[in-house]
């Protein structure tokens, strides 16, 4: 394939122009290395039939309000596979190779031009000269060329992958009614090449994804250190009457002073009733002398994000019963952990913290029966963990340096089928387990998990 030489001349004279604005400059050392992203493409060319294709979308930037857009944050998939930052560009992977000027490649990414006038608002942005310097992708050139490039791809291509849209749908005011933006590009591919198989998503990626090579891996440890400083921070600084979003401040503070860039997922800090609803983000109350607090608040950094949760008492003791279902949640985590091993299936640690919630609850007379189980613990024990807080993988059975949560958990609001001395004790317990050949290693470890270690931090600070 092969595009004309006076598109190789424009592109070569806008790196020029390029060239005299201000230069983009790197602020962390700890980066992935350019050589693994090449490695992690060429494992996905390799796994590609030779008339096919695969596109990979950078993710939108999103509108808060008016003028104000949310901070940018990069679609997994294109950090993963080029670490590009900046929105607005589309990686493109041809195993047989397209023809650019006068050579071929099998990697090229589209990406915006520099915009000087742009910067002075915005900041210094990467464009294709700095992308080809600092991630050493084979070719980089301004996105307006997409279309010529994939007009000449296309005739000649039998199947096109692409990764998730940025935005698959939008949901239209008034109508009931979606706009999805993939079905709207796969009419457009078939428009210009009607026989082509589309596929999406891309399942190459949730493979490789799955299994964690040696750069993620020192991220992820990275992450993971600095949250279980956030949580030790955190139940050191609790005090009964302080807001929830006090505690959240304390805890997303100390992500930031040790170089996080972001929280991974919204912080859930819920006291009280609130630490029964798993996904609660409001984090307005007050705290009171009695009440449990379950945190579930991860730190992201170099958009690898961390998963822990603790659940403390905001007086620095546990009641009897709250004891007493924390111990539980404790086992079964314990549990869960022990049958985190390379081979088993991936819901292994699933059964065995259910198993042991299922009947330590009949035991406390909580339930009196197994099948009732899921009134109290109604989700997964465990996800897949990397760049994003629920990441792609096969859910086969667990492989060697895949990493998961185990977070079992057990929740009580006010109301439930049993005995009012149990009313409003949520908890859950969540650490992040590398699997390894030789057997579960928690990267999440060496933050206080028993109810001694927590009694004897909540409430201390140094």
């Amino acid at each position: 394939m092969r595009i004309s030489l006076i598109l190789l001349w424009a592109c070569l004279s806008q790196l020029t122009l390029m060239a005299q604005t201000l230069r983009y400059e790197v602020h962390d050392n700890d980066l992935v290395h350019p050589r693994m992203y090449k490695e992690r493409r060429e494992r996905v060319l390799a796994s590609m039939s030779p008339q096919s294709i695969a596109i990979v979308f950078s993710a939108d930037v999103r509108n808060r309000q008016n003028d104000v857009d949310y901070e940018y944050r990069q679609s997994s998939d294109m950090l993963y596979l080029a670490g590009v930052p900046s929105p607005g560009a589309t990686l493109l992977l041809v195993p047989r190779g397209v023809k650019i000027g006068q050579k071929i490649f099998r990697t090229v990414l589209f990406i915006k031009d520099r915009n000087p006038k742009q910067e002075v608002w915005q900041g210094v942005t990467m464009g294709p000269a700095e992308v080809i310097e600092h991630l050493e992708i084979d070719t980089a050139i301004s996105t307006q060329y997409i279309s010529d490039v994939l007009d000449s791809l296309l005739p000649s291509t039998d199947t096109v992958h692409l990764s998730n849209m940025p935005t698959r749908a939008l949901s239209v005011p008034l109508t009931s009614k979606n706009i999805y933006a993939d079905v709207d590009l796969k009419k457009w591919l078939k428009a210009r090449q009607p026989n082509l198989i589309v596929k999406s998503p891309m399942a190459v990626l949730a493979r490789l994804r799955e299994v964690k090579d040696s750069a993620e891996l020192r991220l992820m440890q990275k992450a993971i250190d600095i949250s279980m400083e956030g949580h030790r921070l955190t139940m050191q600084g609790a005090r009964p009457g302080m807001h929830e979003y006090e505690l959240e401040a304390l805890m997303e503070y100390a992500f930031k002073r040790q170089g996080a860039e972001d929280v991974g997922y919204p912080s859930i800090v819920g006291s009280s009733y609130n630490a029964c609803i798993l996904h609660y983000i409001s984090n307005r109350r007050t705290t009171q002398r009695n009440d449990l607090v379950l945190a579930d608040c991860g730190a992201e950094y170099h958009g690898y994000t961390a998963d822990i949760t603790r659940t403390f008492p905001m007086n620095g003791t546990f009641t009897r019963e709250q004891r007493l279902i924390y111990n539980v949640v404790l086992e079964a985590q314990d549990s869960g952990i022990a049958a985190s091993k390379a081979g088993d299936p991936f819901r292994a640690p699933h059964k065995a913290a259910k198993d042991v919630i299922s009947k330590r609850l009949m035991e406390l007379g909580i339930i009196d029966s197994a099948d009732h189980v899921g009134r109290y613990f109604m989700h997964g024990t465990s996800h897949y963990l990397g760049l994003d807080v629920h990441d792609p993988g096969t859910s086969g059975p667990l492989q060697v340096n895949s990493v998961i949560t185990v977070e079992p958990g057990v929740y009580i609001p006010e109301g439930s089928p049993c005995d009012k001395k149990w009313w409003n004790i949520g908890v859950r317990i969540e650490d992040d387990i590398l699997i390894t050949a030789d057997g579960p290693v928690n990267m999440s470890g060496s933050l206080a998990r028993t109810v001694e270690e927590i009694e004897a931090m909540v409430g201390k600070a140094p």
